[in-house]
């Protein structure tokens, strides 16, 4: 029998210990997840998640997230959400407590507010003065009317290649958090929570609200999430690929490599990331520009376990 554990991406490394006490006490996966990825979305120095995020282009911070159960393969996710800090629990509440799997924008922010969820405001000082000094050195790309009726985006369109602009932006200018658990009933869980692509474009959700492509789970085979450029993720279906590829008979490792191949074959130079375990609780990871650690914690684990995923050169 697999012991009880849990496992994230770098950003859950700290808050790990969260999950896998609930874990030691005979708590369940849904639980441990939703509680750790609550306390990286409560973590201001996390640029990428939560308090903290930084805004996309017209100066919001708006989160993304979803949370899957592998035993009914029920799910809940939530997208464009402003002024809302835990929406991973907003997304177990959809899951939990409407018939829908995914609510957007306006629509789950009314659905938070007839749950009770306390307004928080998301923009830190530290994001703001991103923000800032971002505006300041690239005004030319903002477009002059950008306070008034966010004509930059007109702007953009006429005088630079969109795609080119996301392209200029560094890499490493996105954030999301993966918390995968098993529980002593071998049930399992996935959580995803982001605020997203830095200076994404207003209106722009990635694949973390995405069930199958940045998150998906099944007690039969194994669970899967991802990191990186969200879009990739939704493209080719990558979590639940890497689900499927192991309900094969692929191990984590093989099935998560395979995922990376299929994105390297439609995009030069992507940047993509995914972890993965299976029914037996063997994990592995890979990522298409270089080696990413995840951690690991079972229920006799004394500290936190760094293992490397591979490396898919293409």
């Amino acid at each position: 029998m697999v012991k009880p554990f849990i496992m994230g991406s770098d950003s859950a490394k700290d808050f790990l210990q969260i999950g896998i006490k609930i874990l030691r006490v005979k708590g369940i996966a849904l639980d441990a997840v939703e509680q750790t990825c609550r306390a990286v979305e409560s973590n201001p120095a996390d640029h990428g998640v939560g308090l903290g995020g930084i805004p996309n282009l017209a100066g919001e911070v708006t989160l993304d997230a979803s949370i899957m159960c592998g035993r009914s393969l029920n799910a809940g996710a939530v997208g464009y959400v402003r002024d809302i800090l835990h929406v991973i629990t907003l997304a177990r509440k959809v899951m939990e407590e409407s018939p829908h799997v995914l609510l957007v924008g306006d629509g789950a922010e009314l659905f938070a507010d007839h749950l009770g969820f306390k307004k928080t405001k998301l923009l830190t000082p530290y994001a703001e003065e991103f923000y800032r000094a971002f505006k300041e050195k690239r005004l030319h790309l903002l477009g002059p009317e950008f306070d008034e009726d966010k004509g930059y985006l007109r702007a953009d369109e006429q005088d630079y290649d969109i795609n080119k602009w996301f392209e200029r932006l560094e890499p490493h200018m996105k954030g999301t958090v993966n918390v995968m658990a098993r529980d002593i009933n071998n049930n399992i869980a996935t959580g995803v929570t982001t605020s997203g692509t830095y200076l994404k474009l207003p209106g722009r959700v990635g694949d973390s609200p995405i069930i199958g492509a940045g998150n998906y789970c099944d007690n039969r085979y194994g669970a899967a999430c991802c990191t990186g450029t969200g879009e990739l993720a939704i493209r080719n279906g990558t979590a639940r690929a890497v689900v499927a590829y192991m309900k094969t008979g692929m191990g984590p490792t093989e099935a998560c490599e395979e995922s990376m191949k299929e994105i390297q074959e439609i995009v030069e130079k992507p940047s993509m990331n995914v972890i993965a375990f299976n029914k037996d609780g063997e994990t592995g990871g890979a990522s298409t520009n270089r080696v990413i650690p995840y951690y690991y914690m079972d229920i006799d684990s004394k500290g936190v376990e760094t293992r490397r995923g591979i490396w898919v050169k293409k």
